[in-house]
């Protein structure tokens, strides 16, 4: 498996999953910092390959239900510490059909701050390469590495185009089981929630960005907030900066 030498890497073919990727390589340290989609659908293969790949700690950030609906990860022989912070993308009562990606977005920001700035600690104190994912790898674990990317002072363009590149990997077989078990619940698919189940648009994560520089005082600061203070970041730069 070789990453997409741009800053932004294209799907690695960790078998049992459809969003796993190298974050950022040819900024970060080589093999340091990956995302993905849950890992509950791993085969025999994808786990030895993450053992290959020295995988040392696994954030699931998923909640209670979501494991609940999709499945416990699958790590029997990678040799990975399982870390679960869970993250809800929602609040407990919501209506599917008026939900957005930019009201998941603020409410991961204004209601789960504690948990993200707990998820990026965790990146910061692991001793080997990390895998961060949520349910599909775009939304939770977005925010979780978008964030983590800022603090080491990597450009929002840059930023950006780690974060949309969900949208392609997650097409197709994955966003069609997606659809098939929202219409089993009896959900009706709007043009928004399709966006909100696989989608990933530079324009959410701006949005979601804006929200930190407008009500919170931009980055750094709302960092601080969540308890990734400027030790926290030193360590990020410590495990992450390119050698």
């Amino acid at each position: 498996m070789i990453p997409d030498p741009t800053p932004h890497a294209t799907r690695l073919s960790v078998e049992g999953t459809f969003n796993f990727r190298e974050v950022s390589p040819g900024l970060l340290r080589p093999g340091r910092l990956y995302r993905s989609d849950a890992l509950h659908g791993l085969t025999a293969r994808g786990r030895s390959q993450l053992a290959g790949m020295g995988i040392s700690r696994v954030i699931d950030l998923r909640s209670r239900l979501d494991r609940r609906l999709t499945g416990r990860d699958r790590l029997r022989g990678v040799g990975a510490e399982y870390l679960s912070i869970p993250i809800r993308g929602v609040g407990r009562r919501f209506d599917p059909s008026t939900i957005t990606l930019a009201a998941v977005y603020r409410n991961i920001l204004e209601q789960e701050g504690t948990q993200v700035g707990a998820a990026i600690r965790a990146i910061a104190d692991a001793e080997g390469p990390v895998v961060v994912h949520c349910t599909a790898g775009k939304d939770r674990a977005g925010i979780v590495v978008a964030l983590t990317l800022l603090a080491l002072g990597v450009d929002t363009d840059t930023v950006t185009a780690d974060f949309e590149s969900s949208a392609s990997n997650l097409a197709g077989v994955w966003t069609d089981q997606m659809v098939r078990k929202a219409r089993r619940f009896g959900v009706s698919l709007t043009d928004e929630l399709l966006e909100v189940l696989a989608g990933s648009p530079a324009s959410a994560l701006r949005d979601a960005l804006r929200i930190v520089e407008e009500e919170h005082g931009g980055v750094p600061a709302y960092l601080s907030e969540i308890g990734v203070d400027a030790a926290v970041v030193a360590r990020l730069h410590a495990g992450l900066d390119r050698r």
